[in-house]
């Protein structure tokens, strides 16, 4: 197996793991900063790597999704037959949700949701209120990682009672907060059932592929045997909740 990463100075990492008996074993860092990251590079890399650990005992290269890698992977398929490449589950599944949260339609949901709590928690009095209403945090919304966005998306929708309790008090109504532009924005956006309506659509579409993300992102136990059932069955999932636009959902998890 083998990640790449930059470290706080900058410079290229690629690491390379074993897994054998149900454990993963480090077995070396190789600095790729002054090289260039094409697929012949990391073939070069890979064919290093089989060569070191011995060609016999390898049954399966696995590496993220980029284009490079994957390149890489079906040359060293073709020079080597016995041995199968395959991209990182986990990171196939991160870049569907990525993906899907670049889609319009959830995009904008998903802004709106950073627009409610943003302006809560940049308001040190409405957050106590929402604590005191919801009993705890709802968590924000992420610029990055959608699959942060879904939990944050879920927890929104699980609090919307507490929510709606809030901006209907007597403290919310008779402050400033209630009479000001941002805070008629906010109090409209979570009175607005069509927005609750697409959170609790987007959340019941988005979970079952979070639930395949949280299988595959473990190492307690193997995944391969589960995890194209896994996918089917969310395929599944989204047909039912979303049968006329999700085409559009399916589509992106097809091509990944």
């Amino acid at each position: 197996m083998c990640d790449g990463w930059s470290g706080t100075t900058k410079s290229s990492l690629i690491n390379f793991l074993v897994y054998c008996d149900r454990q993963a074993f480090y077995h070396k860092s190789v600095d790729a900063s002054s090289h260039i990251h094409n697929h012949q590079y990391i073939l070069q890399l890979m064919e290093q790597m089989v060569a070191e650990i011995g060609e016999e005992y390898i049954v399966q290269v696995v590496t993220d999704n980029d284009s490079n890698y994957k390149k890489a992977g079906e040359e060293l398929m073709k020079s080597h037959p016995h041995i199968f490449w395959t991209p990182c589950a986990a990171h196939c599944v991160d870049l569907t949700l990525k993906e899907i949260g670049q889609l319009h339609q959830v995009k904008h949901v998903v802004e709106a949701a950073q627009n409610i709590t943003r302006y809560i928690y940049n308001h040190t009095i409405v957050l106590r209120w929402m604590r005191d209403y919801c009993g705890g945090e709802i968590l924000w919304p992420a610029i990055t990682r959608f699959a942060t966005n879904y939990i944050a998306l879920d927890s929104l929708l699980k609090h919307r009672d507490g929510l709606k309790q809030m901006f209907r008090s007597e403290q919310w109504l008779s402050s400033h907060f209630a009479t000001s532009r941002d805070g008629q924005e906010v109090e409209t956006l979570v009175n607005n059932s069509n927005v609750l309506s697409r959170v609790s659509k987007i959340v019941q579409m988005i979970e079952p592929l979070y639930e395949v993300l949280r299988l595959v992102d473990g190492d307690r136990t193997p995944t391969m045997g589960l995890v194209y059932a896994k996918l089917e069955a969310a395929k599944k999932r989204i047909i039912a909740t979303l049968p006329k636009y999700s085409h559009m959902f399916i589509d992106i998890v097809e091509d990944r």
